[in-house]
């Protein structure tokens, strides 16, 4: 690689130019695929039944009103309640999964572990290989008797064994002199571990937390299986009914002053979505290093 001089910039070719303008162009209409769709459920969100009759979907409301989202979150306190439960149920997951992941991951970082190749084995094995759907709903219904209990999904959904191998690839890069120091001033591996490992893993640990919240988050499946959508409601389940009307959400708009079902729907969408567009941007510098030097086969 040829380094410019201090105080001197590298002369670019018309070919650089026009690649990195390429690239922008490329960029900036692929942010649109993902940017439009979003904006255009916020429009009709805010939009009036009279608007999006007579105007259909547009860029910017052409009637504003908030009167889907005040539906929204006064209809016998529905959404506050799925709210909590989904709060509740990621918070819980993402730190038994990073507990267990990080349990797991660590030890397996260390190349002198007796039968390490043997438990990558069974890691790997797993991974590829799933017990099955029904084996699983029978384990967690009739041996645990978690039916209905938030445990059913989140015990469910706290091992990764993808995520385990990222973050000891992670580990394995971490610099063992600084453990072997600890280790003749007496520090036991537990000790070091918590103190020494865990403040050098922010970034895979913020890179974890993402993918397993936005997962939980997101999950509609695991809720659906093990739930009753009456009696333990999250986001995503009450957005499934909203959707395909299984709350019989209809019936409620046959006056005029009701808002439509459209609007009600994408509001749905958006106090879905609003929370993990709202916590991303901080764990975004983290991001990126994680899944970098996480991914290197260590």
């Amino acid at each position: 690689m040829v380094k410019a001089k201090k105080g001197y910039r590298i002369k670019r070719s018309a070919g650089d130019k026009i690649v990195d303008v390429v690239n922008y162009v490329l960029l900036f209409l692929l942010s649109l695929c993902f940017v439009l769709p979003f904006v255009y459920v916020i429009s009709i969100s805010f939009s009036t039944e009279d608007a999006i009759g007579l105007y259909g979907i547009t860029f910017v409301p052409r009637e504003w009103t908030v009167e889907a989202y005040a539906y929204l979150f006064s209809e016998g306190g529905v959404i506050i309640k799925a709210y909590g439960y989904t709060v509740l149920i990621t918070v819980l997951t993402t730190v038994i999964s990073l507990f267990i992941t990080g349990g797991l991951a660590y030890p397996l970082s260390k190349i002198d572990l007796p039968f390490r190749k043997t438990f990558m084995y069974y890691v790997l094995f797993a991974m590829l290989f799933g017990g099955g759907m029904i084996p699983t709903y029978l384990v967690v219904t009739k041996l645990y008797m978690l039916k209905n209990s938030i445990w059913s999904v989140i015990l469910t959904s706290s091992y990764s064994a993808w995520n385990m191998i990222v973050m000891k690839n992670f580990f394995s890069r971490l610099p063992h002199d600084i453990e072997e120091a600890a280790l003749i001033d007496g520090a036991n591996e537990i000790r070091i571990f918590i103190s020494i490992v865990l403040p050098l893993s922010k970034p895979i640990i913020a890179t974890l937390s993402l993918f397993v919240a936005v997962g939980q988050w997101n999950n509609w499946f695991g809720p659906l299986l093990y739930l009753d959508n009456r009696v333990t409601p999250t986001l995503m389940l009450f957005l499934r009914g909203i959707i395909s009307s299984s709350l019989n959400i209809g019936s409620q708009f046959d006056s005029s002053e009701a808002p439509p079902p459209q609007s009600v729907q994408m509001a749905t969408v958006v106090a879905c979505t609003l929370p993990i567009v709202c916590v991303y941007p901080f764990l975004q510098k983290y991001f990126a290093s994680g899944v970098l030097v996480g991914g290197v086969k260590g």
